[in-house]
This record gives C-alpha cells, structure tokens and sequence, in this order.
C-alpha cells in the first residue's frame, strides 16, 4: 500500500464510493445473538490498537465473488447459515481472515457491495463517544456479537465508513506482510490534517509522513514506528473519501490478468516503472473495491 512509499497514480474518474451503510445495520442486526467466527484461531488476549484486523465483505452477488477470490488468492469459504440470510467466513490456509455477507438490495442510492475494515480498540465504547464527540456518525452502534467481540461501525467527518473491534479473545498475532493477505487500509481524504486528528482521538496513532513522488500527501500512521495504516490527500476527479483495503501479492502484473479474466475490472492498473513495489486498484464482479500491491520485485523481473 501507500504505507510502503509507492507512488500514487494520477487517474481520473476513479470512484471510491460510500456504500453499504444501511448494509452494515442489517447485517449486525441479523447476527445478533449468531455465531460468527472468532478472528484468531488463538486466544492472545492482546489489543494490536488501531490496526486493521478483520475485514467484512457486503456483496449483492455471493456466486460471482466466492470462485473470483477462490482463484485469485487462494481464499476459502465456509458458510454460516441463519434465517434466509447468507454469510460465509473466508480462510486462507485455514485462517479466518474475513467474512462475506449477501446484502439483500435496501436502497437503489447505494452501492451494494464493498469492504469495510475493522480497527481494533480496547474499548468500543470509548471509541464510539470520541467519534461522535469530533463530528463522526455511528451507523451501527455498539453490540456484542457472539465470539467475535464487541462492535461498530462509524463513518469520520467526510463519510469514509469503518468499523471498531474488541475481539473477544484477542487480535490475531502480527507476523508480517505475507502472499493473499491483508496489508492493512488506506484512507483517501481532502483533509490531511483533519484525519490524522480525528483518528489519532480514536486510537492515538504516531504519525510520520512521507514523499511519495506525487502531488498527492501521505501520512503513515504508527504504534512503536510500525506502520498500520496510510492517509492520502484526494487530488483526483470524482473521488469520495473513503477506507481503500491493500493485499499482498507475489506479481502484481499477474495478478492483473488473471482478476480481468476472472470478472474484475481493473481501476487502476501496475505501473511497471515505480521502484518500491507495483500497486493496482480492482473492483471485484459485484463491485467491491480492493487494493493489490507486490510485496518485493524478485531479480531478474521486468522493471
């Protein structure tokens, strides 16, 4: 992601659009008092705070996405079965790392598919007044959801939408940047400064911010110089503020083609000249918006 220095492309006409508010209260709604998966096979009992540690992917279209990420990353997907919904937690080698929710059309406005991020916090709660306090919106106020922990969703001043998380048994432990995982999220604001303090009021980041060769800022948010999340000024046409996730992948110009051959549409694409790891941006077949970026540019490899 951003977080790793890359260069931001400049490309008009990029939507990142908010989408899924109403989704998210039905979801919660309907999983009250439901089993969900825990986000750690391990009981760590520790707080990774103010890291992105579970991703919810709302989708109008559960057929087309579970054989494009299967193929794409390897994901695995196991039903949770409930009244007349559909949801189904996603695995990578036997890893919870995600869950998929079939949202049912609410409101023709919106976007019907999308992914949100959870920030983890020691207190949802606390999370959740300081939110209101600066001018954010609870879309989904603070539940308990059995063995996951308890939850929120929130959107901050510009209406880019999250969730907060305190897992039950604690967040999963940090190993590192790995193939067909998650790398974390990045906002993409019109207020630099506004963000960083909004979101240092929820989860007291440090910050250092960062050139990236662009006319676009960029800020890295940190706990002990540790990144864990990114914020970039929007200096593009028709672009929302909003929470973009990142995976990490091997080849990016692989990956590319093969996600257009499986249904994805491709936003932006690799930018084979940048020297610090290729990124593109790809809506799946129902149009969800994700980030890839190549964890390292092996010898040898077409620069």
């Amino acid at each position: 992601m951003s977080i790793f220095k890359k260069s931001i492309p400049q490309r008009k006409g990029l939507r990142l659009l908010l989408g899924a508010v109403l989704l998210a209260g039905t979801f919660f709604s309907a999983c009250t008092g439901v089993r969900v998966s825990p986000i750690s096979t391990l009981a760590t009992e520790e707080h990774q705070v103010g890291k992105f540690v579970w991703f919810d992917l709302y989708t109008d279209d559960m057929e087309a996405i579970v054989p494009f990420y299967q193929e794409l990353f390897g994901w695995s997907f196991e039903s949770v079965h409930f009244g007349s919904r559909q949801v189904k937690t996603i695995f990578l080698d036997g890893v919870p790392i995600a869950t998929a929710v079939l949202s049912l059309p609410l409101d023709k406005r919106f976007k019907e598919s999308r992914w949100l991020g959870y920030i983890s916090v020691e207190d949802v709660d606390q999370a959740s007044k300081i939110i209101e306090e600066n001018k954010g919106s609870l879309r989904v106020r603070p539940k308990n959801l059995p063995d996951r922990g308890r939850v929120a969703v929130a959107t901050d001043p510009e209406g880019a939408l999250f969730g907060l998380l305190s897992s039950t048994h604690g967040d999963p432990v940090d190993t590192g940047f790995s193939e067909n995982r998650w790398m974390g999220s990045e906002l993409w604001t019109t207020n630099l400064n506004a963000a960083l303090s909004f979101y240092g009021k929820i989860a007291e980041y440090e910050h250092r911010r960062v050139g990236i060769g662009t006319e676009a800022d960029y800020l890295l948010l940190e706990k002990n110089s540790i990144p864990l999340a990114g914020i970039v000024t929007i200096t593009w046409e028709n672009v929302k503020p909003d929470w973009l996730p990142y995976i990490a992948v091997s080849n990016v110009v692989e990956m590319v083609k093969k996600a257009e051959k499986l249904g994805g549409k491709i936003l932006v694409g690799p930018d084979t000249e940048m020297p610090n790891g290729r990124i593109a941006i790809i809506a799946d077949p129902a149009g969800a918006i994700f980030a890839i970026q190549e964890l390292t540019l092996g010898k040898g490899e077409e620069q």
